[in-house]
C-alpha cells in the first residue's frame, strides 16, 4: 500500500492520527507500507552525488556480493548519509516506535544497489528464525526502512514483495537463502511462484517500511543506470545485530537525543569505517 502525505504532514513530520494508525496496521497485517516522496529532491541529489563515487570505489575493491551486478554496501557514519532525515526521520520513526517500542535501536546502516544487468534474486526472508522449534507466528521484532535515491520503475529492477502474511508465517518456515538452499519445512521459492506478489514502484525520496521477515526479491535492472536504496534496520531493544556501526565521539555527541538512543549500542568513539575496511576484532 502507498500513502501520499498531506503538505502539513510533510512540513511538520507528524502524521495525522488516522494515517499513523493505518500505516501501523499495514506493516503489522500486510508486511509493509510506502510513503511516497517524503524527502526533498535537493537532498536526494546531494546523497546520490556523494554515494555514486563511493559505491564505484567499493565495487572496484570488493566486487558484487548479493547476486549478478548487485551489491550491498555498508555506509560510513558521516555526512550526508547520517543526516537526521535519514537515520531519525520523524515519520518513519513514528511507525517504527509504535511497532518495536520507544526503546528500539538502529543496528544496520547500509545500501542496496542493483546495477544494469542485475538478475532476479531468489525469493527470501532477510532473517533466520528466532525459535526454529516453534510453529506459531511471532510479533514483529525487526523492521527495514528503505529510501530510494532514484525513481523505482519496472525498467530498473523494483523490489518485489509477497504481502498479506508471509512475514507472519510460522518461524520454522521463514527462510530460504540466496545461495539456493531450501528450507526443509517450506520451499519458499516454489511456493511464491503461485502466490500474489507486488512490485514496489515509487519516487526517489520515498520511505518504505517492511517487516524483516517478509518474503521478497530483487528483480532485474534492465535500464542503463543504477538503482540505489539506502537501508536501515531497526530492532527491538533485546534483539542483536551482527553489524557494528563505528561512530566518532564528536559525531555521536552532535546527534539529537533520539538519534543517540537509536545508536547507543554501536561502536561509539571509533573512527568512521569505510565500507571496504574489515570489521575490527573485539
Amino acid at each position: 500500500m502507498k500513502i501520499h502525505l498531506t503538505p502539513e504532514e510533510l512540513s511538520t513530520g507528524i502524521l495525522a492520527p488516522e494515517t499513523l494508525a493505518l500505516a501501523v496496521e499495514q506493516v503489522k497485517a500486510n508486511g509493509y507500507i510506502v510513503f511516497e516522496k517524503v524527502l526533498d529532491e535537493a537532498f536526494i541529489r546531494e546523497l546520490r552525488a556523494s554515494f555514486d563515487p563511493l559505491f564505484d570505489d567499493y565495487i572496484s575493491r570488493k566486487g558484487y556480493n548479493t547476486g549478478t551486478n548487485r551489491a550491498q554496501m555498508h555506509l560510513p557514519f558521516m555526512a550526508p548519509y547520517n543526516d537526521e532525515r535519514i537515520i531519525n526521520h520523524p515519520i518513519a520513526l513514528s511507525i517504527v516506535e509504535q511497532i518495536l517500542g520507544h526503546d528500539c535501536k538502529c543496528t544496520y546502516f547500509a545500501s542496496d544497489t542493483p546495477m544494469p544487468g542485475s538478475d532476479y534474486q531468489n525469493v527470501h526472508s532477510d532473517t533466520m528464525p528466532l525459535f526454529p522449534e516453534l510453529s506459531v507466528p511471532l510479533p514483529a521484532f525487526s523492521l527495514v526502512v528503505n529510501i530510494p535515491l532514484v525513481d523505482t520503475t519496472e525498467e530498473n529492477g523494483p523490489l518485489e514483495v509477497w504481502p498479506g502474511g508471509t512475514h507472519m508465517n510460522p518461524d520454522y518456515a521463514n527462510h530460504d537463502t540466496l545461495d539456493g538452499s531450501v528450507n526443509p519445512h517450506l520451499h519458499i521459492v516454489r511456493a511464491a511462484e503461485h502466490m500474489l506478489s507486488e512490485k514496489v514502484y515509487m519516487s526517489a525520496g520515498s520511505i518504505v517500511i517492511r517487516d524483516l521477515r517478509m518474503w521478497h526479491r530483487g528483480t532485474p535492472n534492465r535500464s542503463n543506470a543504477r538503482r540505489t536504496n539506502i537501508a536501515l534496520i531497526y530492532n527491538r531493544a533485546w534483539y542483536g545485530s551482527g553489524f557494528e556501526i563505528q561512530i566518532p565521539r564528536d559525531v555521536y555527541n552532535g546527534l539529537s537525543d533520539r538519534a543517540k538512543k537509536l545508536f547507543r549500542n554501536e561502536r561509539i568513539g571509533y573512527p568512521v569505517r569505510m565500507p571496504w575496511e574489515p570489521s575490527p576484532q573485539n
